[in-house]
């Protein structure tokens, strides 16, 4: 449901202007000038703000520019209610920002289809960013499935190549390379690397494969290669790595 904030300082004209837009199944608060419409913006925030010229305390223009001041607000579209129909007065108020005039007396109808037009463009802009964002993400999640299970499954041959996995991802290189930077943050050379030094780690606690065994395992191509990898990446060498972290969960020496 839209909101409306109808501001407006004729209670007969501001509460008929109410009753037809919530019988139009709109939301709608009312404000009797732009100060009491500006302390209502906080709690109530409008699809479209429909908004007298000439009012006491704060006129439409000057709360126009009070809500432009204003990040979260400057984006609300206003459509200005008067009755001065001179060229100069339209012209200041479209200035200022007004997506629209209605001229006292305007019909009913008048009313109902500028604020439907309005309030239904936002709705359909609304849905089609939802569903670009959705779809976005479903993207997103395929290709870092797709991708995470080839790595795994792939990772453990030496001679693996972005090449060759964005064959099997059945992408360009290029493509891959730049989905890998918008959704992982990284290249493949990076996302490789990490990944099997993760394996190593995790053979390292967990088995007693020797280095050689799991430099193999985790397609280092050679037990120098591997051991370097993984003191640059970890500050010691695998060995002492194995060794310190045994340490800490052996039993104490009675």
């Amino acid at each position: 449901m839209a909101k409306i904030l109808v501001v407006e300082d004729d209670l007969p004209l501001r509460e008929n202007i109410s009753e037809q837009l919530e019988l139009s199944n709109y939301e709608v608060k009312t404000a009797p000038d732009g100060i009491r419409a500006f302390e209502l913006l906080p709690s109530f925030r409008p699809n479209l703000i429909l908004c007298d010229v000439m009012m006491p305390n704060m006129d439409g223009i000057a709360f126009i520019r009070a809500t432009n001041r204003h990040a979260l607000y400057r984006s609300i579209p206003v459509i200005f209610i008067t009755a001065r129909v001179a060229q100069q007065d339209k012209l200041l108020g479209l200035e200022e920002g007004a997506v629209d005039y209605l001229f006292k007396p305007f019909l009913q109808k008048e009313l109902l289809l500028k604020v439907n037009n309005i309030t239904r463009g936002q709705t359909e802009l609304v849905l089609h960013q939802l569903e670009q964002a959705a779809t976005h993400q479903e993207t997103e999640i395929q290709f870092v499935k797709r991708f995470s299970k080839l790595l795994e499954q792939h990772a453990r041959n030496p001679s693996l190549t972005a090449d060759k996995l964005s064959l099997e991802m059945n992408m360009s290189l290029s493509a891959m390379q730049r989905n890998l930077k918008k959704y992982l943050r990284r290249n493949f050379s990076e996302l490789l690397k990490d990944y099997r030094l993760r394996k190593a780690t995790a053979f390292l606690l967990e088995t007693d494969y020797s280095l050689q065994q799991i430099a193999d395992r985790c397609g280092f191509g050679s037990l120098s290669y591997f051991s370097f990898s993984f003191k640059q990446a970890n500050g010691v060498s695998p060995l002492r790595f194995r060794q310190q972290h045994r340490s800490k969960t052996a039993l104490p020496n009675e």
